[in-house]
């Protein structure tokens, strides 16, 4: 009786655990153009710098002088993303 029992549950625990397997090997990617290096923007004017600032998060603020550095929207009206140091 026990072997019957294992020979169908077999199966199945194989379906699960390749399942399982599948979507904790998925991982998340996320758009290429949203992680890109971009030039940092004054918060006030959104007027573009030379300084080169990453969207990848890091500790430490992507800055130009004393003032933190922003990206620019994608309709071009404002800049409400910090940005954050470029890590090599």
């Amino acid at each position: 009786m026990k072997t019957r029992i294992v020979q169908k549950a077999l199966p199945f625990a194989a379906i699960v655990l390749a399942v399982a397997g599948a979507f904790a090997a998925n991982i998340s990617r996320t758009d290429v153009n949203s992680l890109a290096d971009v030039n940092g923007r004054l918060p006030s004017t959104c007027a573009e710098t030379s300084v080169i600032c990453s969207d990848i998060f890091n500790p430490q603020m992507c800055t130009s002088g004393a003032q933190q550095l922003y990206k620019i929207n994608a309709s071009g009206t404002a800049c409400p993303q910090a940005l954050y140091k470029k890590v090599q």
